[in-house]
């Protein structure tokens, strides 16, 4: 891999299973957390929230039930 000094990538990287269906690949830092994750198909999420956080989540393929 070519030397990219402080970024990274996520090619060539196996998501790690964060939970069963759920697949994450994540860079954080001290004040921004990026995390781009997958779902296997019918996998449900219960819900949940992330306190003092915000997220957003940006469907880049297939859909989404709420």
């Amino acid at each position: 891999m070519t030397d990219l000094g402080p970024f990274r990538t996520f090619n060539g990287v196996e998501p790690y299973p964060i939970f069963p269906g759920v697949g994450l690949h994540a860079i954080a830092g001290d004040q921004v957390f990026l995390g781009r994750v997958t779902y296997e198909p019918g996998t449900k999420v219960r819900r949940h929230s992330h306190d003092a956080t915000e997220q957003v989540m940006l469907v880049v393929e297939g859909s989404l039930v709420i």
